[in-house]
This record gives structure tokens, C-alpha cells and sequence, in this order.
């Protein structure tokens, strides 16, 4: 082979190099550069904390509306059914038999006044058949005394235990309950006396204002016929759909039908419209960081202006050029995401442990005077890839400027200097 086929052959073997390992070669480059390097590192830096944070702080949010949703979602009714006295049963079976639903019971709810000696605090009052409520509820569960089947149609009533402790009760005081009664057509209060057989705890406001009685005794006390159906639901979150396909079915008014939503449904919207916001601000962090890679990326166009120009005369097309930054800005972003989605991931996976042990070394208590005993967390999948795609996205997205400047470079001047 002459020399200058051998020549040729070189040219052609470096204009065909992959664009990876030039890439590569280059971030070698910005290490050896102080000024380039600190701004590199700077920007990695920002961009695993601020995609950390955010893996963290929706993590957390996740797992306060997980814990909300159980604590107060658990004991009220999903969907409630109007129905009159005489075809109760028949629309608690029929309700039984519908898809997706997991549970169906008689069910009256009624407002009344708690009185101890001075104190009169008003309570919700749900008239319950204790029997069927494992399949309705998470209440047996939260029972920290007694037991729901010792409500029955002549005695029992059931409160949350900080209810009880505000009004210095304990299990077999008898409290005064006011109820309205139904008399000749007009409403007149009613003062009943029950002993407290058990006491339960949710850590949610159910604590502090629900009391609970057995539904025929509720109805002989109040004079209130139980004109509802308690539907427990499998999904929660099928309740308007599964309430609208209840009433075609039975043939009622949509006035007849409500759900959980007409009155949790605004509490759970803000907690979702939080996490929005929080998601966004953190988000925010995240394009700091990589709007700090687009400036280290600019800066080492600058330092190798004579190398992208001696490229361009071997034969590396434009494309070529900007397609090596481009690389350069995936390998930065890819590294930063990946370790920012491990650090978010074991931090959200023992940000309880980790909070306990921050609490304890400085003397603070950051859920004092919640419901919460420690920061509830819930890693979820999706949250996970819309947060590496979303910040790989940007990365790539803010590595075309510089790259399609470095595209951009005059062989001739830039050698020429």
C-alpha cells in the first residue's frame, strides 16, 4: 500500500470514529480543565439532589394520601344508597351482587351532642350492624378496646379514644347522647343514655367527632327510619362510576346515590394539587442543574474550538459535531438521573428511620400535634420513570445549544487563530 492510500485509509478510519468515543474523549478533556471540571461537577451535583428531592418529596406526599385515604376512607361509607323501609333488604342484596362491590349493609347517619357534666361536644352518630362491618370497614381493626360485637340493639356505644379522653371517659361510663327525634311531624331532641363498650383509634378525625351504635337501636332511639345502603367498594377510587351504575340499575334518582367524594373528595384534591405543586417547584431545581450542564457543555465548545475545526477538515460533518455534544450531554444527564433515582429511592424507602434518628439527635418532634407517629412513604413506580425521562429529557434538550454551536464553528477561523 503507498503512502498516500495509507493516508486516505487513516482519514476515512478517523472521519468513520464513533461518536461515543470522541464523546467520551472529551469529558476526559473537561477533567483536566479546572474551571470546566468544577462547573461539571457543580451541575451533576445539583442534578442528583434535585432529582433525590423530588423522588423523596413525592414519595412522601404519596404515602400521607395513601395513610389519609385508609384512615378516613376505611370507616366511611364508599357509596351510600336512599331506599324505604320495606325494599331495604333487597336493595342490600341486589348491591351485593353488582361488580366491584365488596360489602353492603343497612346504614344511618344522624348528628347529635355528647354531654359529660359541662362539656357538650356535637358528634356524628353512624348506626352500624356490627356483624357485617369487617366486610365494610377497617374499624374492627382499629379497635384498642372492646369490640364492636358488644354494640347490640339494646345497649353499646363505640368513640374514637381521644374523643373519650377529652371527655374523661373510660369503657363502661355512661354518657348522655342528644339526638333529634322525629314527633308529629316536627324534629324534638332526644336525651339518651348508653355505656361506652369500646373505644378505637384511626389517627384522623373520625378520632375526635364519630361515635358509633348499633343501626336498629339508632332507629328505635331516633325515630329515623335507616333509608340507606352502606356500600363498601374494592377500588375506592371507582366510586362515582360504580354510584352511577347502581343507580341505573335500581332504578333511582342520582340524588339517591352519593359517594365518597361529595365530602372527602375536596380534602384528597388538595392534597393531590400539593404534590403538584411541589412536584413543579422541585422541578424547578432540577432545571437549575441542568442549565449549569449547558454551561459547562458551552464552555468546553470554547476550549475546543480547534479541536471541533481540525475534526470538520478530516471529514467529520456538522451533524457529526453535534451529535458528539449531544452524546456528551446524555452521559452527563444519564449519570446524574440514574444516581439521583438510587439516592431519592433509599431515601424515600427510610425516610422514617432516617427523620427519627434527625429528630432525636436535635430535640424536635416535625409531626408534633398530627395524627402522624412517623413520616409515612410510598415509593411509587410511575412517579419513578416520569421523573428519569422527564430530566433525561431536559438534559438532552439543553445539550443542542451548545452542541449546535460547536456544529456552527468555522474550521478556517477557528484554525486560523
Amino acid at each position: 500500500m503507498s503512502t498516500g492510500e495509507a493516508a486516505t485509509e487513516g482519514l476515512s478510519r478517523l472521519a468513520s470514529r464513533p461518536s461515543l468515543l470522541i464523546a467520551l474523549r472529551y469529558l476526559g478533556a473537561v477533567r483536566r480543565s479546572q474551571t470546566v471540571s468544577l462547573i461539571s461537577t457543580i451541575s451533576i451535583a445539583g442534578l442528583i439532589l434535585g432529582v433525590a428531592a423530588l423522588v423523596t418529596v413525592l414519595s412522601v406526599m404519596n404515602g400521607f394520601d395513601r395513610e389519609l385515604r385508609a384512615r378516613i376512607l376505611g370507616i366511611v361509607p364508599h357509596v351510600t344508597l336512599s331506599a324505604s323501609g320495606d325494599n331495604l333488604d333487597e336493595r342490600v342484596a341486589m348491591a351485593e351482587r353488582q361488580p366491584g362491590v365488596q360489602g353492603a349493609a343497612r346504614f344511618l347517619e344522624t348528628g347529635g351532642m355528647l354531654t359529660t357534666g359541662s362539656r357538650v361536644l356535637p358528634v356524628a352518630v353512624f348506626g352500624i350492624e356490627p356483624e357485617r362491618e369487617p366486610q365494610l370497614s377497617t374499624l374492627p381493626e382499629h379497635m384498642v378496646v372492646g369490640d364492636l360485637r358488644d354494640l347490640t340493639a339494646e345497649v353499646g356505644l363505640v368513640m374514637g379514644s381521644p374523643l373519650a379522653a377529652r371527655l374523661g371517659l373510660f369503657p363502661g361510663d355512661r354518657v348522655t347522647l342528644m339526638l333529634p327525634r322525629a314527633v308529629d311531624g316536627s324534629v324534638r331532641p332526644l336525651l339518651v343514655t348508653a355505656e361506652l363498650v369500646g373505644l378505637f383509634r384511626l389517627g384522623a378525625d373520625p378520632d375526635h367527632g364519630v361515635v358509633f351504635m348499633h343501626v336498629d337501636r339508632l332507629e328505635g332511639i331516633a325515630g329515623l327510619a335507616p333509608t340507606e345502603v352502606r356500600i363498601a367498594l374494592d377500588n375506592i377510587y371507582q366510586a362515582p362510576q360504580i354510584g352511577r351504575q347502581l343507580a341505573t340499575t335500581l332504578g333511582l334518582a342520582p340524588g339517591d346515590v352519593r359517594d365518597w367524594t361529595s365530602r372527602y373528595g375536596e380534602l384528597f384534591e388538595a392534597v393531590g394539587m400539593e404534590k403538584t405543586m411541589m412536584g413543579l417547584l422541585l422541578g424547578l431545581i432540577v432545571a437549575v442543574a441542568v442549565f449549569n450542564i449547558v454551561a459547562s457543555l458551552a464552555m468546553l465548545v470554547d476550549e475546543k474550538r480547534s479541536a471541533v475545526a481540525i475534526l470538520r477538515t478530516l471529514g467529520v460533518t456538522r451533524g457529526g459535531v453535534v451529535r458528539i455534544f449531544v452524546i456528551q450531554g446524555v452521559l452527563i444527564g444519564s449519570v446524574g438521573v440514574a444516581v439521583g433515582l438510587l439516592l431519592g429511592v433509599l431515601l424515600a424507602t427510610h425516610i422514617g428511620a432516617i427523620m427519627i434518628v434527625l429528630e432525636d439527635l436535635f430535640s424536635f418532634r416535625l409531626l408534633a400535634g398530627t395524627y402522624f407517629d412517623e413520616l409515612p412513604s410510598e415509593l411509587r413506580m410511575n412517579d419513578l420513570i416520569w421523573i428519569g425521562i422527564g430530566a433525561l429529557v431536559v438534559s438532552i434538550g439543553g445539550a443542542l445549544y451548545p452542541a449546535r454551536r460547536a456544529g456552527a464553528i468555522d474550521p478556517a477561523r477557528s484554525l486560523h487563530r
